[in-house]
C-alpha cells in the first residue's frame, strides 16, 4: 500500500460549496464572540447604572439634610430675634449716614450779595424789622414793641386802605383801638408769650393748644370727623345724674383715655380704643353708654321680653363681675338694672334676671351665646355693645361665640359704610365700643366687618404696661425657681402678691408648697367653681390671703 495519498481535485462546485461552508462557519464563531462582548458589557453598564444611581441618592440625601440644618439654624435665629424683641422691643433701624465728599462751601464776598439790589426789604440789612404775632426781640423794652407794633399795624392797613380805595369799618376802628389799649397796659416784666390750655376757658382754646393737651396725655386719634377731647368732668356733656355718681365715686379728674373716647360715645361713634393696663377703660364705655340708655324709653312689661339696651362682653368671670360692680356704681342715680351672665352659676336663674327686665348685661361670650340658642334671652332692642379686651377673647378661641352675638342682634340699624353720608339725628344706630392692648389679625377682621368708620384712640404704647408697675426680670434655672419665689415673698413684708403660673396643675403645686412653708396661700383658675373663685378674691382683698 502506497503511504502517499494522491492529492483531490474538486471541482469548481465543490469548491464553492466549501468556501461557503467555511464563511457560515466564520459568522458562526464571530456571532458567538460578540453575545459574549455584548453580555459582558451590559452587566458593566448596568453596574455603572447602579452605581451613578446610588450616588445620586446619597447627594440627595446629603442635600437635604444641609436644607434641614439651615431651616433649624433659622428658625433658631428667629426664635432667638423674637425673645429680643419681646424683652428689649423692637431693634431700631440705623439712620443712613450721608457721606458728602464734595461739602459745600459757605464763604462768599459780600460783594456777591445781590439781594438788596433785588428788593427793598434789604435795603438796610443792620436795621432789624418789626415782628409780628406773639414773639419779642430780646433787649429791647417790650411794653415799646408792643406799642410799635399796634401803630405799624394800623399805618400798615390804613395804606392799604387808601391804595384800593377802602372804607375801614367800626368794628375794625374797635379792635385797633383795642389792641393799642392792650399795648399801652402791657405789663413789661410780663416774660409769657402765651396762657398755657390750663389756664384757658373752653372756648378760648386753639388748635394748637389741643395738639399740646393732646402731647401732654400722650393721646393720638385715627380716623375723621373728631370732637375735641374733654378736659375735665365739666366738660364732657354728661347728664347730672352720671356727674353726681362720678363725683360720689370719687373720680376727681379723668384718665386720658377716658378724655378721648367719652366724647366720642357720646356722639355714638363706633370707637377702637388701644390703652394700657390700669388706665381706666371701664368708666370710659360705661359712662357714655349709660348716657345712651338714660335717653331711651324706661323698659316696661311691654317691651322687657325684647331684651336689654346694651351687652358688654368680657373674656373671664371675674373682669366680668369687675365691670359689673362699676357699672352699678355709676348707675346709682338713673334705676338701671344690670345683670351679669357668666358661667360657674345657674343658667336657668341668669336667664329668669335677664326676662324680668334689665338694661345692661355684661358677660362672657360662651355663656351669653349659650343663653341665646336656649331662648333665655334675646337682643331684639339691644344697640349698644361694648368688647373689652377683645385681643384676649380672640386668642382664647371666643372668635366664634362673639360673632354668633353680634350677629344675633339687629342688622337693620348699622351705620351707614360712606363716612361723609350724614346720620339720621331721630334713629338709632348701632354703636360699638371695642378695647385691646393689641391689634392681631382677629381683632382686625372683627373691626372690619362690625365696626362702621371706627376711630382709633390711642393711649400711651400699645401693649405697654403702666408706668406705674416697676419691671424686673431674673435669670434661674428651672430648680432653682422656688427659692427664688420664696425669698421675693419675704422681701414683700406686709404687702400681698400675685404669682401667675402656666398651667392648673402647676399652680396647685406652687400653692401647696407655699402653703407648707407657712404662707397664707389661695388658689384663682378655671378648675375652680365659682363660688371658690369668688372666695379666693374675696380673701385676698381682705388680706385673709397673701
Amino acid at each position: 500500500m502506497n503511504s502517499h495519498l494522491s492529492p483531490i481535485f474538486l471541482t469548481k462546485a465543490q469548491r464553492q460549496l466549501l468556501r461557503r461552508h467555511d464563511e457560515h462557519h466564520h459568522k458562526h464563531i464571530l456571532h458567538i464572540r460578540r453575545d459574549r462582548n455584548g453580555e459582558r458589557d451590559s452587566k458593566r453598564d448596568r453596574g455603572e447604572s447602579m452605581d451613578r444611581e446610588a450616588e445620586r441618592r446619597k447627594r440627595k440625601e446629603r442635600d437635604e439634610e444641609l436644607k434641614q440644618r439651615k431651616r433649624a439654624r433659622l428658625e433658631k435665629e428667629k426664635e432667638v430675634e423674637t425673645t429680643k424683641e419681646y424683652y428689649l422691643g423692637p431693634e431700631k433701624p440705623k439712620k443712613r449716614e450721608i457721606i458728602n465728599k464734595s461739602r459745600f462751601s459757605f464763604d462768599w464776598a459780600h460783594s456777591e450779595d445781590t439781594s438788596r439790589d433785588i428788593s427793598s426789604l434789604y435795603q438796610n440789612p443792620h436795621e432789624p424789622g418789626l415782628l409780628f404775632g406773639r414773639g419779642f426781640r430780646a433787649g429791647i423794652d417790650r411794653k415799646e414793641q408792643k406799642k410799635l407794633a399796634a401803630r405799624t399795624k394800623r399805618d400798615l392797613l390804613e395804606e392799604i386802605r387808601k391804595r384800593n380805595g377802602i372804607e375801614g369799618t367800626a368794628v375794625e376802628a374797635a379792635a385797633l383801638k383795642n389792641k393799642e389799649r392792650d399795648a399801652d397796659m402791657y405789663d413789661t416784666f410780663d416774660m409769657r408769650v402765651d396762657r398755657h390750655w390750663s389756664d384757658k376757658k373752653l372756648e378760648e382754646m386753639t388748635e394748637r393748644d389741643w395738639r399740646i393737651f393732646r402731647e401732654d396725655h400722650n393721646i393720638s386719634y385715627k380716623g375723621s370727623r373728631i370732637p375735641w377731647p374733654m378736659r375735665n368732668w365739666a366738660e364732657g356733656k354728661l347728664t347730672t345724674e352720671l356727674l353726681k355718681a362720678v363725683d360720689r365715686a370719687g373720680y376727681k379728674k379723668p384718665s386720658p383715655i377716658q378724655m378721648a373716647a367719652i366724647p366720642l360715645g357720646l356722639q355714638q361713634r363706633d370707637v377702637i380704643g388701644v390703652a394700657e393696663t390700669g388706665s381706666g377703660k371701664t368708666a370710659a364705655f360705661v359712662l357714655p353708654m349709660l348716657a345712651y340708655i338714660s335717653r331711651l324709653p324706661p323698659l316696661r312689661e311691654e317691651n322687657e321680653a325684647e331684651g336689654p339696651y346694651a351687652v358688654v362682653m368680657a373674656p373671664t368671670r371675674e373682669l366680668a363681675q369687675q365691670i359689673e360692680d362699676e357699672t352699678v356704681k355709676f348707675a346709682h342715680y338713673l334705676g338701671i338694672r344690670v345683670v351679669s351672665i357668666v358661667g360657674g352659676q345657674s343658667i336657668e336663674e341668669q336667664g329668669f334676671r335677664i326676662r324680668q327686665g334689665c338694661e345692661v348685661v355684661i358677660a362672657t361670650p360662651g355663656r351669653l351665646l349659650d343663653c341665646l340658642e336656649r331662648r333665655y334671652c334675646v337682643l331684639n332692642q339691644c344697640n349698644y355693645v361694648v368688647l373689652d379686651e377683645a385681643d384676649r377673647m380672640m386668642d382664647m378661641g371666643f372668635e366664634p361665640q362673639v360673632m354668633g352675638v353680634l350677629d344675633a342682634m339687629p342688622s337693620s340699624n348699622m351705620k351707614p359704610e360712606n363716612e361723609n353720608e350724614e346720620l339720621d339725628e331721630k334713629k338709632i344706630y348701632r354703636t360699638t365700643y371695642m378695647f385691646s392692648a393689641t391689634m392681631p389679625p382677629a381683632v382686625e377682621r372683627l373691626a372690619r366687618k362690625y365696626l362702621r368708620n371706627p376711630v382709633v384712640v390711642t393711649v400711651g404704647t400699645a401693649g405697654k404696661a403702666t408706668d406705674l408697675i416697676t419691671q424686673h426680670v431674673f435669670m434661674v434655672k428651672e430648680s432653682e425657681k422656688m427659692y427664688m419665689l420664696q425669698r421675693l415673698l419675704d422681701e414683700l413684708g406686709d404687702r400681698t402678691a400675685i404669682v401667675f403660673i402656666n398651667t392648673k396643675k402647676q399652680a396647685d403645686f406652687v400653692a401647696k408648697n407655699l402653703d407648707k412653708t407657712g404662707y397664707r396661700v389661695s388658689t384663682l383658675h378655671g378648675g375652680k367653681s365659682q363660688d371658690q373663685r369668688e372666695i379666693s378674691l374675696e380673701g385676698f382683698r381682705t388680706k385673709r390671703y397673701n
